[in-house]
């Protein structure tokens, strides 16, 4: 299944550009992930499209979790 949709998260905390980087960098490896960015307006929340054939919106939290990120699903 090829559906893409897209996940909005917020972080606890504004990250830093290296922070934003280090974390997208990991994202990329994940098998359909497509896109990973970060709202100009505001900096705490991030939009992720996804494959959901192959991603979950609760892995994508644990990804947060375990790159020691506090986060949640504010939107999909």
């Amino acid at each position: 299944m090829n559906h893409y949709t897209d996940a909005m998260i917020a972080t606890s905390g504004a990250m830093s550009d290296a922070q934003f980087d280090e974390v997208a960098s990991k994202f990329q490896l994940i098998d359909g992930i497509a896109q990973f960015t970060r709202s100009r307006y505001v900096p705490r929340v991030i939009c992720v499209s996804y494959n959901t054939g192959k991603v979950r919106a609760l892995s994508l939290l644990n990804q947060f979790a375990s790159l020691g990120f506090k986060a949640s699903l504010v939107d999909m």
